[in-house]
């Protein structure tokens, strides 16, 4: 929801007469969440490989939701001064926190549910939502735009969309309560399975480690730097940089987002079918190749107000952003053995983030300022995508050939050798 108040959440929580500062400040603010992600897996993580993947993302889902409405209510730096900037800082990082705990037990939890050779395709699905929630987030926005003027939705207007999440996540809760247990980890639990110590296990065994670390660079790093820069950043470089109104920048990646929705499930399975570290390596070296020129395009396209263009050339991205995102969860999944799966995928997605996405709208925004170029920030995620198709080339394309990630309950000692 923040995405699509960038422009908004920016004049109103972080005020200042030169523009350019703005966005970097708001950018940042945006990074300092992902740093809370890894304390959230710490803490939910190792929790849905103990007592459960439902009861765990549960929880997490009421923290999430009670923070989003929480940020409804929030004053406006107008209003309360330097206290309103930290409160809203204070609430993006206790939804990283829960962020950081709920999507890997849920990923995990259809993960299991998934009929074998059918895991690509279910929880591809899993990653389709969330630019479904950011297209809907968009159109709320549009259509509070649209309703009211610019002085009441600055004033209260900007509100509702944070106020909107508490019968959503009431009804989500509810769904929740009323799912059952994977059987993976029914089974676990019957059979005394269970890792006392799911945390520690995966911070000490060398074979978790060469999963993580597998996970981070051969599958989430792509994911990070293609998502954030089509969609996020985009957001920031066609309103801060290329000084597009924000109704128009976010209809043009709105459409985008839309048209290329139904390509998760498309790429989920074809990963079932060819490999998933195939599918992301086409994505991630496909991407690289047109993201200068579609740059460039857009750039152009904003100064001739060819808004087709500039949709279409938004729908290539993120269209390779699909392929590349489709097989991550049940990629990173397989890297794992049940026992600390939700742990290993929580860390190695968490720290993925951080590294690859989370500051990379500030660090693209910073090199567009120092450079003078408006292109030196998409330049910044071509570099950063290159060890992430080294390592998806040389090592996990090589690992998936092998068989040695599998959804097999297998343990850790055992997969000391097959990841190498």
């Amino acid at each position: 929801m923040q995405s699509a108040l960038t422009g908004t959440f920016t004049k109103l929580f972080f005020p200042t007469e030169d523009p350019a500062v703005a966005a970097l400040v708001g950018a940042a603010g945006f990074g300092a969440a992902f740093l809370a992600r890894p304390i959230g897996t710490l803490i939910f993580s190792p929790m849905a490989d103990r007592v459960g993947r439902k009861k765990t993302f549960v929880v997490t889902l009421t923290l999430m939701g009670a923070a989003t409405f929480l940020m409804g209510c929030l004053p406006s730096y107008a209003t309360a001064g330097l206290a309103a900037p930290a409160a809203l800082l204070a609430l993006r990082v206790v939804q990283g926190i829960a962020l950081g705990g709920e999507y890997g037990s849920a990923a995990v939890y259809v993960m299991e549910h998934a009929p074998a050779r059918r895991a690509g395709l279910y929880t591809s699905v899993l990653q389709g939502t969330a630019g479904l929630g950011l297209l809907v987030a968009l159109l709320i926005v549009a259509a509070l735009k649209t309703s009211l003027s610019a002085e009441m939705f600055d004033l209260w207007g900007w509100r509702i969309p944070f106020l909107l999440s508490a019968p959503i996540v009431i009804i989500a809760t509810f769904i929740r309560l009323k799912m059952t247990e994977t059987p993976v980890f029914l089974e676990l639990k019957r059979s005394g399975a269970l890792s006392a110590s799911p945390l520690a296990e995966s911070l000490t065994s060398r074979a978790a480690w060469k999963g993580i670390l597998l996970a981070i660079f051969g599958a989430q790093g792509g994911t990070s730097v293609s998502l954030y820069t089509s969609v996020v950043y985009m957001l920031y470089f066609l309103q801060g940089v290329l000084k597009v109104d924000s109704m128009q920048a976010n209809m043009c990646v709105a459409a985008a987002v839309l048209l290329t929705a139904p390509l998760f499930p498309v790429f989920g399975g074809l990963s079932d079918r060819i490999g998933r570290a195939r599918t992301m390596l086409i994505g991630i070296v496909s991407w690289m190749i047109i993201a200068y020129p579609a740059f460039s395009g857009i750039s152009a396209g904003v100064k001739t107000g060819s808004w087709t263009l500039v949709t279409l050339l938004i729908t290539a991205l993120a269209a390779l952003t699909a392929m590349i995102m489709a097989p991550l969860p049940a990629f990173i999944s397989e890297c794992f053995p049940p026992q600390s799966r939700t742990t290993g995928f929580g860390l190695a997605q968490q720290v993925g983030n951080v590294m690859f996405g989370g500051f990379l709208p500030l660090i693209s925004l910073t090199l567009v300022n120092w450079t003078g170029n408006p292109l030196a920030g998409v330049g910044y995620s071509i570099a950063s995508l290159i060890p992430c198709a080294v390592v998806t080339y040389s090592w996990a394309m090589k690992a998936e050939k092998r068989g040695n990630l599998t959804k097999a309950a297998t343990p850790i000692k055992a997969q000391a050798q097959s990841l190498g």
